[in-house]
């Protein structure tokens, strides 16, 4: 193969075979190269809901919208075995539906909407987001609360007579008058309004608030005899609070009673009880906040059990099967990984390695269970493990068939600093002839705790299948701090960002440039939020790159610790802000930046509130006063992570137009 891309182009385009699409016997056609529109019209399919039987599927899909509004949500379902088509279930047009729960019996189908609310309510001062349930056929809608703030969660009593449900509390009458004056000074970190649960009676109606003013609540469980409720909660309603200052309590459900605290320091994992009651589930965070131990709790004598403690790989999620049994779903490596664990001794089993983008799965009582899958060539999609058998239950992308799709190779390789063991991804065109060097971008992750998976890397922030169908290699390494190593390759990168991490990134690049991969004259690094950091890191102590794309990068790290809307996540890693400010600036670029030498492209949303925009204007400001050629595009409205469809495009075309201009790219599509 040719070293221009435009010759790579024209070589893979002509070349490639992919087997027929649509109808069966169609001819094979030229793949088409997929578009940046494109990808962000992809559906979002999330949240399978397996019903106890094991019989059949509830999930989400998500239909992207234009003019800065969030996907509209569906609820489907699908038969968990056979071959039974996915169908939706009806709702009005504008409506979006979302959360979908099975009631215990299997009998009807619950999930909250913003459909419109019946004639009798129309009036009546309810919120438009409301719990709402339908047969197990999806049909017959009846509205099951009547709440006067939106519903964000929810969970019907075992017996099913009774919900509990969070609402925020609403505004007051005086507050709403000042705002309306203008007259609206906020107090910081005072917040009046909070997250409560609430209890409504399905037979005659009655609505109480359970929970107390001043506390917020984040999680639900019912115990399984219906007299007690399980709760995350916290004393703030940041998200700071969410993540790293939450505890684990339990409820009267009855008269608000409440009990022992059973977890002082708790991490974001769904509560939920074992099916004889005796023991809850639920998350404890480390003592750094970026690592969690799932943990079995029994109740009456206080015996805790971290599952799976000696596991090398991060555990994200655990449902009950039974008693006896805990079924888990993590990553070790670039790989998914189902577990089979012992709730007594957090024993564990390795059952089966799909590919996952994340954790988003339940299981039946039977040990079916629902998960969400990927493939190399194909994005999130629901699928079943049934006996140690995965199956793709769903295909709602039907186009990404017709499309180009670059080869993904697993890799593993050895730190030459400490001999650790290093895993990442390569992903090279389709039709590439190896030994064939390419123009190529190393694409870091976010995190740090975090990491890339092996399978469909194709959206806003992940460009892997962009770029190689457009002729480049991604080389996407999991260097140590990330996850689907253990706790220890998670915590060790503490105190030493751009450090130890940088090497295992650069070794692995070594490795591939001595395979042939990589065009040494046409190398980038690029990267959302901690890969914008490694990206700003890279070229301010390294020339081998002859650009970086700075995503959301983390600049003066000092600086955002005491910025950011999650300050309780950088002392993890250097400590005291104030106190440990040297260790801060001796890991941010923004000291480095008189050694850039090279243009840089700076992306930074303007409502960012985890990785401030004053991050990448310092930056953009510093590397303007040493002259380097630097460009910087905010984007209007944009959190940290993106979700209006015309900004992913952008940032999307504007990352591969930069890669051809910056590395002497020449397209000829």
């Amino acid at each position: 193969m040719m070293p221009t891309l435009h010759r790579i182009l024209a070589c893979l385009l002509l070349t490639t075979t992919l087997p027929a699409f649509a109808a069966a016997g169609a001819a094979s056609r030229v793949p088409v190269v997929p578009t940046p529109e494109q990808i962000m019209a992809l559906r979002v399919v999330g949240d399978p809901q397996i019903d106890r039987a094991g019989q059949w599927i509830a999930y989400t899909v998500g239909t992207p919208q234009a003019q800065g509004k969030p996907p509209r949500s569906r609820v489907w379902r699908v038969p968990a075995t056979g071959k039974g088509t996915p169908y939706e279930l009806q709702a009005p047009d504008a409506a979006s539906d979302e959360h979908p729960r099975w009631s215990a019996d299997g009998r009807y189908l619950d999930f909250i909407s913003n459909r419109p609310l019946p004639t009798t309510e129309a009036t009546s001062g309810l919120a438009a987001g409301q719990v709402w349930r339908v047969d197990a056929h999806g049909h017959a809608a009846t509205l099951l609360t009547r709440a006067s703030g939106d519903v964000s969660a929810f969970e019907l009593s075992p017996d099913g007579t009774r919900i509990a449900y969070l609402m925020t509390d609403r505004t007051d009458a005086a507050t709403t008058a000042a705002r309306e004056a203008r007259d609206d000074a906020v107090q910081v970190e005072h917040t009046v309004q909070f997250s409560r649960v609430w209890l409504r009676d399905l037979r005659g109606g009655d609505t109480r608030v359970l929970t107390p003013p001043g506390m917020q609540v984040h999680d639900l469980a019912w115990s399984p005899d219906g007299r007690t409720l399980a709760l995350r909660v916290s004393d703030g309603t940041t998200l700071n609070d969410y993540w790293y200052r939450s505890r684990v309590m339990l409820f009267d459900a009855d008269n608000g009673a409440p009990g022992p605290v059973l977890e002082p320091r708790a991490s974001a994992h769904a509560l939920q009880w074992s099916p004889d009651g005796t023991r809850l589930l639920y998350g404890h965070l480390g003592e750094h906040g970026m690592v969690a131990d799932i943990t079995v709790h029994a109740i009456d004598s206080g015996h805790r059990v971290v599952l799976g403690a000696d596991w090398n790989g991060t555990l994200w999620r655990a449902r009950w099967q039974d008693d006896r049994s805990v079924v888990g779903l993590g990553q070790r490596g670039v790989r998914g990984t189902f577990l089979r664990l012992d709730a007594a001794t957090g024993g564990w089993k390795e059952v089966a390695r799909p590919q996952v983008p994340f954790a988003s799965f339940t299981t039946s009582p039977g040990g079916r269970s629902a998960y969400l899958g990927i493939r190399d060539d194909q994005p999130a999609e629901v699928w079943t493990l049934d006996g140690g058998k995965l199956a793709a239950r769903t295909d709602h992308h039907p186009e990404v068939a017709g499309w180009a799709h670059g080869r993904v190779r697993e890799l593993e390789w050895t730190s030459s600093r400490d001999g650790l063991h290093i895993t990442g991804l390569l992903v090279t065109p389709p039709g590439w002839t190896p030994g064939t060097p390419l123009p190529t971008l190393v694409q870091g992750h976010g995190g740090p705790a975090w990491a890339w998976w092996s399978g469909w890397l194709g959206s806003w922030h992940d460009w892997a299948q962009l770029l190689a169908t457009h002729g480049y290699a991604v080389f996407l390494p999991n260097p140590r701090g990330s996850e689907g190593g253990g706790h220890a390759f998670a915590e060790v990168a503490r105190n030493d960002w751009g450090g130890a991490d940088f090497q295992d990134i650069l070794d692995g690049l070594d490795m591939l440039e001595k395979e042939g991969v990589v065009d040494p004259q046409r190398l980038a690094m690029g990267g959302w939020s901690y890969g914008g950091y490694m990206s700003a890191w890279a070229v301010t102590h390294s020339d081998r790159f002859r650009t970086a794309i700075v995503g959301a990068g983390v600049i003066d790290i000092g600086a955002m610790a005491l910025t950011t809307d999650t300050p309780d996540y950088l002392p993890g890693y250097f400590g005291d802000p104030v106190t440990q400010r040297a260790a801060y600036d001796a890991r941010s670029p923004i000291r480095y930046a008189d050694r850039v030498k090279v243009p840089v492209l700076i992306l930074h949303g303007e409502q960012d509130k985890r990785v401030p925009l004053s991050q990448g204007d310092m930056f953009h400001r510093a590397l303007k006063f040493n002259g380097t050629p630097v460009e910087m595009v905010t984007y209007p409205r944009g959190p940290h992570w993106f979700f209006e469809t015309a900004h992913g495009r952008d940032v999307q075309q504007r990352v591969l137009d930069w890669l051809d201009s910056q590395l002497g790219v020449e397209r000829t599509d």
